[in-house]
């Protein structure tokens, strides 16, 4: 600390309200001594400034690393005028993992048995996916097969979840700990010792000895990448998975009302169960299902093919809303809500290997009793820059959902 510094230090012991600076005598406040004692400003200079550090403060606590990370090291670079969020947030945000990684720690289980366990969820996945390929009307035992596989699949995969999370929690957490931790080292209070360097070696070791090499392998996965190594394979897909599930729920929350999201939410438990990725919601597909569905209302005919030439088929119809690649769809009407419309299509052959089928994405859209599903097989939304995804927007009319209705009578087509 150079003379000057070490005077402006020095003065803070004083009681006086304002101290004289040569050499021309204006006040100077103990405010803006102990600024200066700090070594700069450490308080938003701007509005602008105190945008920007609200808006990375949101997005440090974000669950999705690839924002958070970012988030923090901007909060970081902005140096001094950012310094207490960044300290809040990195305090937070380690004392969250660490409470997550030692509950995860404690819970993990056998791993033997949880072994046994994927292998036979592993083996009636494919048996299920077979089946559906199977499916037919003139053979109506695929369908109750298709039936005992979603009964017996879908709490399997919700209890294969649970495990699957304590495992990405201590993945996540410690692959990343090391950089935040290093980060706290440079901007933490001197007298602030909340992780010490003793308490950190004993949460890893207690990882490593939760998960063994499994932490090692998975520390570099590529959630937009599927892993060479078999054995992360099903960490990948959960991990996928559940990044798919946070986006659909912004977007289902956006654009969706309940009976929709029911549908979706449905179609997507489903396939998950199966071992196929969840379809990811995309606001076009929603969009030139929910027009097709209130077409066929207004213009009282139930059909793939519309009277307006510009409408003709569900090609065109995602086309107009902004989406290239539409890969098939399913019609309804009368179905009981969303969930009711989804059993409808699930025994139908055609409706069913649509929800079924190979496609990233899906829009629901509902009108009245009206009920249509779009898929497509174009570039995952989720997965595209902040500039490419203003490259896609809806196109033609916003149609805002209809609040939920329940009719009895049940029609569908594929």
């Amino acid at each position: 600390m150079n003379r000057h510094l070490w005077i402006l230090t020095a003065a803070l012991l004083s009681s006086a309200t304002f101290l004289s600076a040569a050499p021309n005598d204006l006040p100077i406040l103990p405010s803006v001594i102990r600024e200066v004692a700090n070594g700069s400003k450490s308080t938003p200079s701007t509005k602008v400034d105190e945008a920007k550090i609200a808006s990375l403060k949101e997005k440090a606590q974000s669950d999705d690393w690839s924002v958070a990370l970012p988030a923090l090291r901007e909060l970081k670079g902005m140096g001094n005028v950012a310094r207490p969020v960044l300290v809040d947030s990195l305090k937070s945000i380690l004392t969250r993992d660490q409470d997550a990684i030692r509950a995860a720690v404690s819970g993990i289980g056998d791993g033997k048995e949880a072994a046994e366990f994927e292998a036979k969820i592993d083996t009636l996945r494919a048996e299920a996916r077979a089946n559906v390929a199977k499916l037919s009307k003139e053979k109506p035992e695929t369908f109750k097969k298709a039936h005992a596989y979603y009964d017996q699949l879908v709490p399997m995969t919700e209890k294969m979840n649970q495990a699957w999370a304590m495992r990405m929690a201590i993945v996540e957490g410690i692959s990343h700990r090391a950089d935040l931790i290093g980060m706290w080292r440079e901007v933490a209070p001197p007298k602030d010792n909340t992780f010490p360097a003793d308490a950190e070696a004993k949460l890893k070791q207690s990882a490593q000895a939760a998960v063994g090499d499994f932490l090692e392998r998975a520390s570099g996965l590529k959630w937009n990448k599927p892993p060479q190594d078999e054995s992360l394979k099903p960490l990948w897909f959960f991990g996928v998975a559940r990044r798919i599930e946070a986006w659909n729920k912004q977007v289902m929350e956006k654009y969706m009302e309940a009976g929709e999201i029911k549908n979706f939410t449905m179609v997507n438990t489903y396939r998950e169960a199966v071992g196929l990725m969840p379809y990811e919601a995309d606001p076009r597909l929603i969009q030139a299902a929910r027009r097709h569905s209130k077409e066929m209302v207004d213009k009282k005919y139930f059909s793939h093919e519309s009277p307006t030439e510009s409408e003709k088929d569900f090609g065109k119809r995602c086309k107009n809303a902004g989406y290239k690649g539409a890969s098939g769809e399913n019609i309804a009407y009368g179905g009981k809500g969303g969930d009711g419309t989804f059993w409808m299509w699930f025994d139908s052959e055609g409706h069913h290997k649509n929800m079924a089928g190979g496609s990233n994405a899906m829009g629901v859209g509902r009108w009245n009793d009206h009920w249509t599903q779009n898929f497509g097989g174009g570039a995952r939304v989720m997965q595209m820059s902040d500039a490419e995804k203003a490259k896609v927007p809806v196109e033609g009319e916003i149609l805002p959902p209809q609040p939920p209705v329940t009719t009895a009578t049940r029609k569908s087509k594929s």
